[in-house]
């Protein structure tokens, strides 16, 4: 288990074993490939043009890493993305513009790639605004990203598909002045009326800090799984750190189903308790006892700091 606040470092340090495999100048899906982004687990994402003169748009593409494209569960998550993204068009998720296989022009791969171009907002993740040390978080601010990331998964939940990785590293910033915040990442969303359970044979198909007590339990997924890690996500922008931030699976694990919310008015003592209540109800065990939506649970935490 990578623990939460090494996350980064850890993909990154991963990331520069990796070789790009795209290079400025080719060409793939029809984009002009200017360079790389950034590198996560399995995939590398792209700043690509799209078009030329002034109907010229800059995009992401984001191409998955031929391991995980060689297997067929790595290969199913990467069309699931794109299919879910597909049926939602709301400003609070990531849209996926296209999607193909193709191996670019002059590559010395094997194979062909997977391609998937997306809105390109390059603010970074949610995570950059996780206070650091004893520094205040910028409430205004997170409560905004949050309403956004809420209306977003409101809006795939319209149409009965659960998210099933909500976290601030799957919430995506534009760049300033623009403060558009969108969900992404779709590779593990899951239809309401799906059967199969999003953790199998003991291993969770999520991030353990965020995962629901339902989704830990192998236990049929619904919106309020997403609450619940939204929750979740609240907790560590607003006071630095997750939930539950212990070094082992166990710990994490026993901690989200013994049901004991964390007190936040603890960590930082400037927070009010009206907050530790609005997170313990978006942290309750029982998927019916959380708030109805994601909204409503941001309007709970609004309410608690105003």
């Amino acid at each position: 288990m990578i623990p939460w606040d090494r996350e980064a470092e850890v993909l990154a340090r991963l990331s520069q074993e990796r070789r790009d495999l795209l290079a400025p100048g080719q060409v793939i899906g029809g984009r002009l490939v200017l360079g790389l982004l950034g590198r996560g687990g399995t995939a590398q994402v792209y700043r690509v043009l799209r078009g030329a003169g002034h109907g010229a748009r800059e995009e992401a593409l984001k191409v998955l890493e031929p391991t995980a494209a060689a297997s067929e569960t790595g290969r199913q998550r990467f069309h699931r993305e794109c299919e879910v993204a597909a049926q939602v068009r709301h400003p609070g998720v990531v849209a996926v513009l296209g999607h193909g296989e193709e191996l670019p022009r002059g590559s010395d791969l094997d194979a062909p790639l997977l391609w998937a171009a997306m809105e390109l907002l390059d603010g970074g993740t949610s995570a950059v605004l996780r206070p650091r040390g004893r520094e205040r978080p910028d409430v205004p601010r997170i409560l905004d990203v949050l309403a956004q990331a809420a209306a977003g998964l409101d809006a795939v939940h319209a149409v009965d598909v659960v998210h099933g990785d909500v976290k601030p590293t799957n919430v995506l910033l534009a760049a300033p002045p623009d403060r558009r915040a969108a969900v992404t990442d779709f590779g593990l969303a899951r239809s309401l009326d799906e059967s199969r359970p999003l953790a199998r044979h003991g291993r969770v198909a999520g991030s353990l800090p965020y995962a629901a007590p339902e989704l830990l339990q192998a236990l049929r997924v619904t919106s309020a799984t997403d609450v619940y890690s939204l929750a979740c996500t609240a907790v560590e922008l607003l006071s630095g750190e997750p939930p539950y931030p212990y070094a082992t699976r166990f710990a994490v694990t026993r901690a989200h189903l013994a049901g004991r919310a964390p007190k936040l008015s603890r960590r930082r003592r400037w927070l009010p308790t009206a907050l530790d209540r609005a997170v313990a109800h978006g942290l309750a065990v029982d998927p019916a006892e959380r708030p109805p939506s994601c909204s409503a649970l941001v309007e709970e935490l609004a309410a608690a700091l105003t």
